[in-house]
């Protein structure tokens, strides 16, 4: 009961109202002591804004119900979002203006959107998409060029509000769902734009993608997105060893089973882990390996913020208070 009302509570307060989407961030951080503060919402508000259509369950997140893309001329009739009107894109901006007013000269105020491959598949339909990237080409090449102009934009408006990073969540490009191959031609060269303009204007970059990462990691170091967020299935210690200094390391403590609903000395000992594993020479973030959903227990985030705070300051130090030489 816990869990389910929860999420109603997300659901018809906080995804609808960029009040509720700001006083949940804000009693995040200060409940919990964040290092940052994430102002985002559901995956599919982004697709929503573009004409997909989506239901809204009492019980839980939105899910899609009809695409608007039945056919190329409907691509090109695809006119980029307005930030400022269309769908909630406006109770996003709203949110991430209020959390920088409240926070921004405190925290990393963090925001973004989705990969345009991930993004394009959403407002397609992700089987439907899949399909037409081997027999509809012209079709997907360009609902992904729409995508990535599209989160340009969004990133400069989400920049001027206050946002410091920008995210990207580009899961459907994984090689969980499409080749690594696939990944390098359909996914890189967007991702590539997006980032550039997101740099350019000064954000601070990351890259999400969920499930075992590995087999894209060439073209992740290739990509430069400042910060790569790598899901709990991924070995921490394998990553640290590819990307060495040249990328930031984000992740990745279980949030399905650790953060969610194990014991507050698990919780502890995955997290020292992950410090353990990653924190050698900087350039490393800990956090969950990914969305932590509702009905967690508070008293493991509690726990996982008070277990960062102990072993993750430099130098690192073990439970003894004793410098530890990796």
């Amino acid at each position: 009961m816990r869990s389910r009302k929860a999420c109603r509570l997300y659901c018809t307060r906080v995804l609808l109202r960029c009040q509720k989407t700001f006083q949940s961030r804000k009693l995040g951080y200060e409940r919990f002591g964040y290092d940052g503060i994430i102002a985002y919402a559901d995956v599919y508000l982004f697709a929503q804004a573009a004409g997909l259509s989506l239901e809204f369950p009492e019980d839980g997140v939105p899910h899609p119900k009809e695409s608007p893309i039945k056919s190329l001329e409907d691509v090109d009739a695809l006119s980029i979002p307005d930030v400022q009107r269309d769908g909630r894109l406006p109770i996003l901006l709203k949110a991430v203006e209020l959390a920088s007013k409240k926070y921004g000269k405190k925290v990393a105020i963090y925001s973004g959107g989705q990969g345009p491959f991930s993004l394009a598949a959403e407002i397609r339909g992700l089987e439907r998409f899949l399909m037409d990237i081997y027999i509809n080409q012209e079709l997907a090449e360009k609902l992904i060029k729409f995508a990535a102009e599209y989160m340009v934009e969004l990133g400069e408006s989400l920049i001027k509000s206050g946002a410091h990073m920008l995210h990207l969540g580009d899961s459907f490009a994984g090689p969980e769902v499409i080749s690594p191959q696939n990944f390098s031609k359909w996914a890189i060269p967007m991702l590539k734009r997006v980032f550039h303009a997101w740099k350019k204007q000064g954000a601070i970059t990351s890259l999400h993608i969920c499930g075992n990462s590995s087999r894209i990691w060439q073209y992740v170091k290739e990509l430069k997105p400042d910060i790569f967020e790598v899901d709990h299935v991924v070995s921490l210690r394998s990553a640290k060893s590819f990307f060495e200094s040249e990328v930031c390391l984000m992740g990745n403590v279980d949030p399905s089973w650790v953060l969610h609903r194990a014991s507050m000395k698990e919780v502890e000992v995955k997290t020292r882990e992950c410090v353990a594993n990653a924190a050698e020479g900087g350039g490393y973030i800990l956090s969950s390996g990914c969305l932590i959903m509702p009905g967690f227990l508070n008293e493991n985030l509690k726990t996982f913020m008070k277990a960062g705070r102990a072993y993750g300051k430099y130098p690192v130090k073990d439970r003894n208070n004793r410098e530890t030489h990796f």
